[in-house]
């Protein structure tokens, strides 16, 4: 394990020493999500879109886990730049009590209420059956899906993106290899459809929390993490005051997602189907954007604490710069060979159609989705999450939720209609979170 200090030395090469694991991660990770879907796929478009529809609603649920992330990136990653181990230690158990409470409640309503939501969207009967036998098993499990997301965000925030990464690349290794096992009924265990993806990811998850705690107690004397091991209602106070911005952000983007996902249902099951695979293909290319975004809000906040504004300012410059231009490449790729990665999840073909149609309307606009995520990723490291917070409520709620109802009859144009309401609400958020971010008031933020 090796800390990084980002408040000196090259901007870029401190940028990616914290991004680059962040983003092998991720792309892990993305790995792991193409490999469920590869899977399900082989099972029957109503799986594919259960399980679409049923991410859906659990990154509705984990918003407040999402916003709570932030939260904890802005604090920690300040103290550490002022050289306040012990206070960061301290933010890092205050955090996971707090991740516990949330993610006990997901669970409670995951497992509840699963086929109702899904139905409630739209959701066809074999939608739904389909969806919640994911996602009952994933809200059991939420719990180590959050903590372990808590100790990892702990150790990037100190610079120590490699630790995660070398937990992150053993599981995820370990469920790509239980997805067919448990899915299909290898070696003699009962086949369980897509309630198996869920299994092996809630297994793998609850190895990588195990893990990530055994390997905090080396810093245990600098954090003194075990001199904090009760609550501290005031500091909850103020990573909530962080973080709750954060979280309405995080429920304004899913709650958005949600209601997308709904519209889309209107379309039918293959248009459905489609709106899953080019969502796992965007999250593909979001993956590193947030590992070079998240690596931003770290230079952000250890530059703010150790006094420095102007090398956050120019770090958030060289983050937008990278991703937007990896962003263009994306963009070339997509519009290439969409149709050959479409079809790899659905070879059926029956999805095709409307996946490309949502890959040329959208993937021009990419270098503006890599410029928004930087900035907002950035504004929440310096712990002003109230600007993204307010970006984000004109962008969906007030632009891209009106449009995508009224554009389709409108203009004639079905469903692709609703993907350039899409185009038009990114448009808009990029632009307000620049101006915010121009103001420069973000750099006198007191947390």
């Amino acid at each position: 394990m090796k800390q990084v200090n980002l408040t000196e030395g090259s901007i870029p090469r401190g940028l990616m020493t914290v991004a680059a694991p962040i983003i092998i991660g991720n792309i892990l990770q993305s790995l792991v999500e193409v490999a469920d879907l590869f899977f399900v796929g082989r099972l029957s478009p109503e799986a594919i879109a259960g399980v679409a529809l049923s991410l859906t609603v659990i990154f509705v649920l984990m918003t407040v886990v999402i916003g709570l992330n932030g939260g904890t990136t802005a604090f920690v990653s300040r103290y550490y730049g002022k050289g306040n181990y012990e206070d960061a230690g301290r933010v890092l158990v205050q955090s996971l009590a707090v991740g516990l409470a949330f993610s006990l409640l997901i669970s409670v309503i995951g497992v509840l209420w699963t086929k109702d939501m899904l139905l409630f969207l739209g959701a066809d009967p074999d939608v739904a059956a389909e969806g919640a036998a994911y996602l009952t098993i994933l809200s059991l499990g939420i719990v180590a899906l959050v903590e372990f997301w808590i100790i990892s965000t702990f150790f990037q925030s100190i610079g120590d993106a490699k630790t995660p990464l070398i937990i992150i690349a053993v599981i995820n290794v370990l469920n790509i290899i239980l997805n067919p096992v448990f899915i299909f009924g290898w070696f003699g265990l009962p086949a369980m459809g897509v309630a198996g993806a869920a299994l092996a990811t809630v297994l793998t998850r609850t190895i990588g929390l195990g893990t990530g705690i055994v390997l905090l107690a080396p810093l245990n004397g600098q954090m003194r993490f075990t001199r904090g091991l009760h609550i501290d209602i005031p500091l909850i106070r103020r990573i909530l005051k962080v973080a709750i911005p954060n979280m309405v952000q995080s429920g304004i983007r899913s709650v958005t997602f949600l209601i997308m996902f709904a519209i889309v249902t209107g379309y039918g099951t293959y248009a459905l189907s489609a709106y899953g695979i080019v969502n796992r293909l965007e999250g593909m290319v979001l993956m590193p954007g947030f590992g070079i975004a998240t690596a931003a809000a770290v230079m952000v906040g250890q530059n703010l604490g150790a006094g420095n504004p102007g090398r956050s300012e120019k770090a958030v410059r060289v983050a937008v710069a990278i991703y937007g231009v990896f962003m263009l490449c994306m963009t070339g790729i997509f519009l290439l060979f969409g149709a050959a990665l479409v079809g790899f999840f659905d070879p059926s073909g029956m999805s095709e159609p409307t996946a490309l149609s949502y890959l040329h309307v959208m993937a021009p606009f990419y270098f503006f989705l890599a410029a928004s995520i930087v900035l907002s990723f950035a504004l929440n490291g310096a712990g002003d999450t109230k600007k993204p917070m307010y970006a984000g409520i004109i962008s969906y709620f007030i632009v891209q939720l009106p449009l995508a109802l009224l554009l389709p009859d409108l203009t004639g144009t079905g469903i692709i209609g609703v993907w350039y309401a899409m185009v038009i609400g990114l448009l808009v958020q990029t632009a307000a979170l620049y101006v915010m971010f121009r103001r420069g008031t973000w750099k006198k933020m007191a947390i």
